[in-house]
């Protein structure tokens, strides 16, 4: 069964506020109140924030550091709440002004001498400059990285998307990568400028691409070098940290480069180096023009309060406002209206007494409540196929001529149904379409404000190349509705991991426009363990909600990711809809179930028999499952809501218990949908040795009435039994022709007083010894074989080899009963396949313990427990593995989190 992913998703694109950083000026700022600092909040770069009766403005991404002592560098002193600090009210058009007022114009005070009107200061003889002492005047941090420098590295050898320039975006999502471990980054100015301070901010993943050595160098004609400053051994502790280091150089100069060496070979045996934002800053005493607003959203004719936001203590102001009532001002927070919706540019100029600042603009979005979709702007559309050869292409493109025309029809709907007007949405500049041979369906990914979508042509040419042309149309369909809600939904914080909370409301919420919007015919939701699932497993319990509980649920559902952003709780989708709608999930979600068929949970077990699955064993299947996740083990783990799934009409299953007992009833549990697949007929055998087989029960033309339902059948005990063996036929041919065999749970019931229990097992490992390997492993990184031992399945054994030996040497001889391996924390193409567990007294001569083949671990940091039959003390234990397969990139690793090793306690 060939398998495509549904959806691959770029976290490190997400979008959660209205407009993305466009530029690197560190003087645009957006904030909706002033609110008092909160240790637990993050803060961008511009917000202002009250403490202790004063208020602070952030320099760069700030967290848990207090604006009054100012660790980090990262909070700039603006003034006092109680009005200390404050300057001279600012001249202004059409006011009255008596003798003696003192105004501000231009950077300069000046003083009225009489009555006067509309006589700017400085051009009548009204107004009497008055001096002022600059001594004592504000100095601020200033960013050197404009739109003005010209950027420069040794080597362009970077990733697509992730070149030079996004260490330079303002945003620590994206990155600068470079193949090379060592290169140099230069940043020239368009003047000589005196650097007082800068700063890295590490990046997202990977910490040994961070750079750890590096020397900083200034020049003025790019040719001659003099070193400012030089750091060894530097560590970036957490990801997306930011390191500020301070300057005592005065000499400013043009040009800056930084000379970087990484901190070593990265987990999948790569030489890169990476940085997230470097950022360069000199002290000024010109005024840094800075805007806020209660909103960057207004309706027509509604009036809005702009604020300056400025450093160093301005005390003039130049206002535009495209298209607004007033076009522009000089007072220091105007009020205005706009009598026309879209996009709108406000313009502000400051002055002090050093001088003007740079002019720093701000985008408000008005909107007519009467045509609210007025004024959405289309981001701009590209094409970059890289399969243009294939049937899919070929018909892809004769499906959609103008595809264009598609994904902006698709884009706006999808606003549509997320938010209320334009002026809620998010803004890309651009959406690159592309078309490649892949196996995974579609993704989206991008940076900042440019989006990227990706299809498959493999899917449209293999998969649905029997399909009508309409059915490919309604299929791309709804692929462009899920990927473009990535783009515009709100994502909470969190990493994306599959079945947790942030990845079960981005791929629900996607799902859930998709199938509000009709394009949901080809999938169907099926019993489920809980609503983490994402896709449809999600986005069909939500849509659910919206029939039943709220019509508007869609928009109040992605508001609240937001909300709780804003107001810093932790996000669950529980907490969620208690939020919106006061109820309890957890019973909604048994309605729910309740609408697609699903059986109660089987009742509890008698007092006077056990199960003897929960005594642990070993399951077989002669058929293979029709894909890992699907392995025979799932039928005996007790969850209903996994399975064994083959492409087989019959199978045989077979389960060594590490126990013993007389069979008193057994349970059978079918999957979750299909009843085709359902077992009707099979036949139970018993064996003490698994060699010598008994018929237990046989049972023919069984039918299941609800999906997951779990029915008993009573057998009569014999003897005791440690291995049973059941042969399964299927229900018959599912609608499309296939049969197909599944089965959810397996039970074994035994009478207690009959039943052995297995052997109770001591791991001595962590009784004392000595650990060795034939390759040692990434000890630099705490990857190196002593992790193997350790007794700690947080950390890992990695080793650049496809197969190797590792081994224990006991404090005195151990009768080994059984052993486990743990697997790592990713790749699971480094997991052990197969080994070999030997025993030795002498290091010279091994015996063979056990040896597995073609082993899977199907999760990330699973621990599988093997038993073996032995009866021989050994001092010495060796296990020789060999990994899965080399991975995408070439590479032959070893990896695995923990050995356990055990005797009979």
């Amino acid at each position: 069964m060939r398998r495509f992913a549904l959806c691959a998703l770029a976290l490190a694109i997400q979008s959660t506020s209205i407009h993305a950083h466009s530029g690197h000026t560190h003087q645009h700022t957006q904030q909706t109140e002033l609110n008092e600092w909160q240790d637990k909040i993050s803060y961008k770069k511009g917000q202002r924030v009250t403490y202790q009766g004063a208020v602070y403005q952030a320099k760069w991404w700030s967290e848990g550091d207090l604006p009054a002592t100012n660790a980090s560098g990262a909070w700039q002193f603006v003034q006092f709440m109680n009005g200390e600090g404050e300057v001279s009210n600012p001249w202004l058009h059409a006011q009255v002004y008596t003798k003696g007022q003192v105004v501000a114009y231009k950077g300069e005070i000046f003083k009225a001498k009489w009555w006067t009107l509309n006589e700017v200061p400085g051009a009548s003889q009204v107004w009497e400059k008055i001096a002022h002492d600059k001594k004592n005047d504000p100095i601020s941090q200033m960013s050197l990285i404009g739109h003005n420098i010209i950027l420069n590295e040794q080597k362009a050898e970077s990733p697509a998307g992730e070149s030079l320039n996004n260490a330079f975006d303002g945003d620590p999502r994206t990155k600068y990568v470079t193949l090379k471990p060592q290169g140099w980054i230069q940043v020239s100015l368009a003047q000589p400028q005196s650097l007082t301070q800068y700063q890295f901010t590490s990046a997202n993943d990977a910490p040994g691409r961070d750079p750890h050595n590096w020397t900083l160098k200034g020049s003025n004609d790019g040719e001659n070098w003099q070193t400012i400053d030089q750091r060894n051994e530097q560590v970036f502790s957490k990801r997306f940290e930011q390191k500020t280091y301070q300057l005592s150089e005065e000499q400013p100069y043009q040009h800056y480069r930084f000379e970087l060496t990484h901190k070593g070979t990265d987990d999948w045996g790569y030489d890169l180096l990476q940085i997230a934002e470097l950022d360069l800053f000199t002290n000024t005493q010109l005024p840094i023009a800075g805007i806020t607003s209660d909103s960057n959203t207004v309706f027509v004719g509604e009036i809005i309060e702009f604020q300056d936001a400025s450093l160093n203590q301005p005390n003039s102001f130049e206002w535009q406002f495209e298209q607004g009532i007033p076009a522009a001002s000089l007072a220091k927070n105007p009020l205005v209206s706009f009598k026309t919706p879209g996009v709108k540019n406000v313009e502000l100029t400051t002055y002090n007494w050093h001088g003007q600042s740079e002019l720093v603009t701000q985008q408000v979005k008005v909107v007519d409540p009467a045509n609210p979709w007025q004024g959405f702007a289309y981001p701009e559309i590209k094409f970059a196929h890289e399969d243009t050869q294939s049937e899919g292409y070929k018909r892809i493109h004769r499906l959609f001529p103008d595809l264009e025309k598609t994904i902006n029809d698709v884009t706006l709907q999808v606003n549509q149904y997320l938010y209320k007007h334009y002026g809620e949405s998010p803004e890309f500049d651009s959406v690159t379409f592309s078309l490649k041979w892949m196996d995974t369906l579609a993704y989206r990914a991008g940076s900042g404000r440019n989006m990227e979508i990706a299809f498959s042509t493999k899917y449209i040419t293999e998969s649905l190349a029997n399909a009508s042309d309409e059915e490919v149309i309604y299929e791309l369909l709804g692929v462009f509705w899920h990927e473009l809600v990535h783009g515009y939904q709100h994502f909470p914080t969190g990493a994306m991991a599959d079945g947790n909370e942030a990845h079960a409301i981005i791929e629900g919420i996607a799902d859930l426009v998709r199938i509000r919007a009709g394009f949901h015919a080809t999938r169907s939701p099926s019993p489920s363990k809980n609503w983490l699932g994402g896709y449809t497993n999600t986005g069909f319990f939500l849509s659910w909600i919206q029939d039943n509980y709220d019509d508007d649920f869609t928009y109040k559902i992605n508001q609240m990711v937001l909300t709780s952003q804003k107001e810093g709780w932790e996000w669950t989708l529980e907490e969620a809809i208690k939020r919106i709608l006061n109820q309890d999930i957890n019973i909604l979600w048994q309605k729910y179930q309740a609408t697609l068929g699903a059986a109660p949970e089987a009742p509890a077990i008698p007092d006077e028999q056990l199960s003897l699955i929960t005594l642990g064993g070993e399951a077989s299947a002669t058929a293979v499952p029709a894909d890992p996740i699907y392995d025979v083990t799932n039928a005996f783990d007790g969850d209903r809501y996994t399975k064994y799934l083959t492409l087989n009409a019959h199978s045989e299953i077979t389960f060594s218990t590490f126990g013993a007992g007389h069979l008193g009833a057994y349970r059978i549990t079918v999957g979750e949908n299909q009843p085709s697949r359902d077992p009707s007929s099979w036949t139970l055998y018993g064996s003490p040795d698994g060699t010598n087989w008994h018929q237990i029960d046989t049972q023919s033309h069984q039918v299941f009435e609800q999906r997951l339902e779990t029915r008993e059948f009573s057998v009569e005990p014999t003897q005791s039994f440690k291995h049973f063996k059941f042969n399964f036929t299927n229900s018959g041919s599912q609608s499309n022709g296939q049969s197909l065999f599944q089965i959810a749970e397996i039970d074994l019931l035994a009478d207690k007083t009959t039943a052995t229990l297995p052997v109770t097992l001591e791991n001595f490992v962590l009784l004392g010894g000595e650990a060795s390997a034939e390759h040692e492993g990434f000890s630099q990184w705490g990857e190196g074989y002593q992790s193997a031992f350790d007794g700690d399945r947080s950390n890992k054994y990695v080793a650049l080899t496809k197969q190797g030996w590792l081994q224990f040497n006991t404090t005195q001889p151990r009768t080994l009963k059984a052993y486990s391996i743990t697997s790592g924390n990713d790749a699971p193409e480094r997991d052990p396949a197969q080994w070999i567990v030997s025993g030795s007294n002498d290091g010279v001569q091994w015996h063979t313990l056990d040896s597995r083949q073609s082993q899977q671990f199907e999760s990330r940091n699973q621990t599988k427990t093997f038993r073996i039959e032995n009866d021989t003390a050994y001092s010495q234990f060796r296990i020789e593995l060999t990994h899965t397969a080399t991975d995408a990139n070439g590479n032959d690793l070893l990896q695995l989190s923990e050995i356990e090793l055990f005797s009979a306690k």
